[in-house]
């Protein structure tokens, strides 16, 4: 008997050991909460494979208690996702000098470094913190360039109809965003990494046009939204582009049973594969567009051309008025156009220059209005509209990266079912458990 319990406690005591051997050399996790709260999104660890060129240090200057174990869970999921992850925590009390140049609270903050560049974070949530790893993963700040001065949407507008709310999202990213009148400025600065061209509702200058095409000439890359409606003087740069404007609108025959509101507001559900869409899953909604039509003479100028954005087959171009029209019909004797028609069409070249050859990317898109502040957050339009401004700024790898909101964070509730919960919580269990302890002592009393 002594003989098996000894034998039996060397045995417990040996295999201890080994699970203690084994748990520091292999990590198994599972995250079971709904949207996988603590594990990092999919967007999140396609940022981090991008980093591939040198490791990436997390400084935190956190205050020593549970603040400091609070960031530490959070910035953890990094660390486990890549092992080109570093975490160090720093006393701010033993470093005030830091402290002082970073200007840091007494919440605390974390310093990320990656290749010699630095961003500096108070907000330990995971869209923060991957936000400044997506502004660390270029070398230098990609000005994305907006044409002003003729009535186009502008990144500073903060009304339904401007584009305030996505110049936040490219802020995010790593892409700074700035208006250009180039009649003022003469000239497209050299450090401009993308010219946007949004629904100009007045005439370019012809030197204005000018300097546009010679833009794209010299390989530009250059993104064109524009509406049904007149081209206000750039027609010569949808020639050099080998595209068109068809005159009209699109129409989505059944919008009353999707809930539109509208005929004019098209969906699309379904997008071509292409490198700009390949990631898509969200239906995309685009009030009042219109349809793109290639021209012959754009193999002539190089251009190899892609459709990325495609209306549906019941879908057509509507030719006559549609303001108040809520009974279109299909009418091909008057003009219209059955679907599908492109409305978004992707253009890429090689271009020779003195420095030498290299790749040039322009994206037309036959509606502004999806990208505005009123409608950027409908349906899948942010991730449409962040993917095309990363492809054409060759930034593939983080291509429809864009850190979504966990969907457990908050509880809404109706007005009926907050009645619902007063009703059980405040009423009916508290008297239940009474009743139910006055019924139990009345059994009691009566043995």
């Amino acid at each position: 008997m002594r003989a098996s319990h000894g034998l039996s406690l060397a045995l417990i005591v040996v295999a201890a050991l080994m699970a203690g051997a084994v748990s520091q050399r292999f990590s198994i996790s599972a995250d079971w909460t709904a949207g996988n709260r603590n594990s990092l999104s999919p967007a999140s660890r396609q940022v981090l494979d991008a980093l591939d060129a040198g490791p990436v240090s997390f400084t935190a200057y956190i205050y020593p208690g549970p603040r400091r174990a609070e960031v530490a869970e959070r910035l953890e999921r990094y660390t486990r996702a890549s092992s080109q992850v570093h975490l160090d925590f720093v006393d701010p009390a033993r470093d005030p000098q830091q402290v002082r140049a970073l200007g840091i609270g007494d919440k605390g903050a974390v310093q990320i470094r990656y290749q010699g560049r630095s961003q500096t974070v108070t907000d330990f949530s995971e869209k923060s913190v991957t936000n400044a790893l997506q502004k660390l993963s270029v070398a230098k700040n990609q000005w994305v360039v907006f044409l002003s001065g003729h009535g186009e949407r502008s990144p500073a507008e903060e009304s339904n109809g401007g584009y305030s709310e996505l110049a936040a999202a490219l802020d995010a990213q790593g892409m700074a965003t700035r208006s250009l009148n180039i009649a003022e400025a003469a000239a497209i600065p050299d450090n401009a990494a993308l010219v946007v061209v949004a629904s100009p509702q007045r005439s370019l200058l012809p030197g204005e046009v000018r300097m546009l095409r010679d833009y794209v000439e010299r390989g530009g890359a250059l993104l064109w939204a524009d509406d049904p409606g007149p081209r206000y003087g750039l027609e010569p740069l949808a020639r050099d582009l080998g595209l068109s404007w068809l005159p009209g609108t699109v129409i989505y025959p059944d919008f009353r049973e999707l809930g539109t509101g509208h005929p004019a507001i098209a969906l699309v559900a379904n997008y071509p594969n292409t490198p700009i869409t390949e990631n898509l899953t969200q239906i995309g909604l685009f009030p009042y567009a219109g349809a793109l039509a290639r021209l012959d003479n754009a193999a002539a100028k190089g251009w190899k051309a892609e459709t990325f954005l495609r209306s549906s087959t019941r879908s057509w171009l509507e030719t006559g008025p549609i303001d108040g029209q809520q009974s279109l019909t299909f009418q091909p004797d008057q003009g219209d156009i059955r679907g599908p028609l492109d409305m978004g069409i992707a253009l890429t070249r090689a271009v020779q220059t003195d420095a030498g050859r290299f790749a040039q990317r322009v994206a037309v898109i036959a509606d502004s209005d999806f990208m505005t502040n009123g409608h950027l957050e409908r349906l899948g339009n942010r991730p449409l509209a962040l993917a095309l401004f990363q492809w054409l700024a060759f930034r593939d790898a983080q291509i429809a990266v864009d850190v979504a909101k966990a969907p457990d964070t908050r509880l809404q509730l109706s007005p009926a079912q907050i009645r619902g919960f007063w009703w059980v919580y405040v009423l009916i269990l508290p008297l239940g458990l009474i009743g139910f302890g006055l019924l139990r002592w009345q059994r009691r009393r009566r043995r």
